[in-house]
């Protein structure tokens, strides 16, 4: 558990050390724009982040979707007893496999 710590603690000592020049070098820039540019800036940071956001969610929800509609049929397929004969010809195969080994 210790050594986990330490690799983590080491992980982001070295993520902070390459990110920490860049985000300085950002808030220099910004700091030499007007009030209203930054606020220019900060709405469109904002419509970009929420259209981003949008469209991750669409993609989120067709992909729930699929996964439901695929979910739904092999429940059914395997309530009524379609998939006996391959699931358990798959088990024996698995089974060979691991004897073979």
């Amino acid at each position: 558990m210790f050594n986990i710590l330490f690799r983590t603690s080491a992980i982001t000592d070295t993520i902070s050390d390459f990110v920490e020049p860049y985000i300085t070098q950002v808030l220099d820039l910004l700091n030499g724009f007007e009030p209203w540019m930054l606020a220019v800036i900060l709405l469109g940071l904002a419509i970009f982040i929420i259209i981003g956001l949008v469209v991750f969610i669409k993609k989120f929800i067709k992909l729930f979707l699929v996964l439901a509609i695929i979910g739904g049929i092999a429940y059914v397929l395997y309530t009524q007893g379609y998939l006996d004969s391959i699931l358990g010809n798959l088990g024996a195969y698995i089974t060979s496999i691991f004897i073979a080994m």
